[in-house]
């Protein structure tokens, strides 16, 4: 368990009405993160404020912040609405060979990472090989030989996959760097909580989103977009907060784009969204990424310590190297598991179904006694 847990859980006021285990879905804000929003709402309802400046000092506080939890430089950090438009940000920008525009994911992978670039193939610029997969899960070496075998020049993958499997991200990468391989991650459901170092694990591309474990108003994202990968991504958004202009001579226009991070953004940013995020991530970091994800793995050991296993099976990886934040697991009768979580929802405890499968993703908010209630629950019905 994190050290002061209780002080924790005062953040959440949600917790006086019920059990949430259901972080890789959304979560709602600690009450340090609604104090800054509602700061900055009573100034700007109540006085004067520069929103443009506002936004300009925000995004620039938030880039650093953000450069701080990935091992980055702040210049490489784009600010997005989503994960998504981070992976589009990639797939639009970048000029594959018309002789060698082919792209793969694993079949398994959630829609975000797989729809852009069936999007590019509608378009007729890629062409898109799903490899067979089983829960997000697929042999490394069956991943690096299909690479290999299909002559891949683009590989998308989820860091952790919806379903929970975490991947050898620095393994996969050291593949695609030697293989001329551009690889790009999606992180939405390990930012905050996995630690991630973009430069121990050899990212160049890192696509993310605040709503899930992150508990930030949505609509915001960042991406890291390593300085060798800027040679390959062309801007497709352009506005004028990503070109360099003469803020006296407006009409002087002149397409010079910016040389850091900020060249992929979208004209006007969230200014709620930066400001939650900002705050949720310096929380985080205070406790520490290694603690969080630790006090995660221990509430779920605690869970699986109380599940009958004449009623219900694991079905997550729980080798050190692949467990992640996120834990699947099944009725014996596998029918059933709509049903189950239907009848936890009126109790007002919540987890999720995904594929079929009963899907618990518990947070630094979560306790012992919540799995042992969840536990309890579980095995009446």
């Amino acid at each position: 368990m994190l050290p002061n847990h209780q002080s924790i859980r005062e953040q959440f006021p949600f917790l006086e009405k019920c059990i949430y285990f259901d972080s890789a879905h959304y979560t709602p804000y600690p009450k340090r993160s609604v104090e800054k929003l509602n700061n900055f709402i009573r100034t700007f309802t109540e006085d004067y404020l520069n929103l443009s400046l506002v936004n300009i000092n925000e995004a620039k506080a938030l880039r650093k912040t953000c450069g701080l939890l990935l091992n980055a430089d702040p210049d490489e950090i784009t600010i997005t609405s989503n994960t998504t438009h981070g992976i589009n940000i990639f797939a639009n920008g970048i000029k594959l060979d018309p002789k060698n525009n082919n792209v793969a994911m694993l079949d398994s992978e959630f829609p975000a990472v797989v729809y852009p670039w069936l999007n590019q193939e509608k378009l007729g610029k890629a062409n898109v090989m799903l490899i067979p997969s089983d829960k997000g899960y697929a042999n490394e070496s069956a991943i690096k030989r299909a690479l290999i075998d299909y002559n891949i020049k683009v590989f998308t993958i989820s860091y952790v996959q919806f379903l929970g499997y975490r991947h050898n991200i620095k393994s996969i990468s050291d593949f695609c760097r030697k293989h001329n391989i551009l690889l790009a991650v999606d992180a939405i459901q390990a930012t905050g909580i996995c630690p991630v170092d973009v430069q121990e694990m050899g990212i160049d591309f890192l696509s993310t989103g605040n709503q899930k474990w992150l508990m930030s108003p949505s609509g915001l994202g960042f991406t890291y977009i390593s300085g060798k990968y800027r040679e390959f991504i062309n801007p497709t958004y352009v506005g004028t907060t990503n070109v360099n202009y003469d803020f006296d001579n407006f009409l002087n226009y002149k397409l010079d784009f910016k040389s850091d991070g900020s060249v992929y953004e979208n004209s006007t940013l969230n200014t709620l969204g930066m400001i939650g995020t900002n705050e949720v991530i310096k929380y985080f970091m205070e406790l520490g990424v290694e603690n969080i994800f630790n006090h995660i793995l221990s509430i779920q050991d605690k869970l699986m310590e109380l599940l009958d296993s004449s009623k219900y099976r694991i079905e997550s990886e729980l080798s050190p190297n692949h467990r992640s934040n996120i834990l699947i697991f099944s009725h014996i009768e596998f029918s059933r598991n709509k049903e189950i979580q239907k009848a936890l929802e009126e109790k007002k405890i919540y987890i999720a179904v995904r594929e079929g499968y009963l899907r618990v993703s518990p947070h630094i908010y979560n306790n012992y006694e919540d799995a042992e209630t969840l536990a309890k629950e579980l095995n009446s019905l």
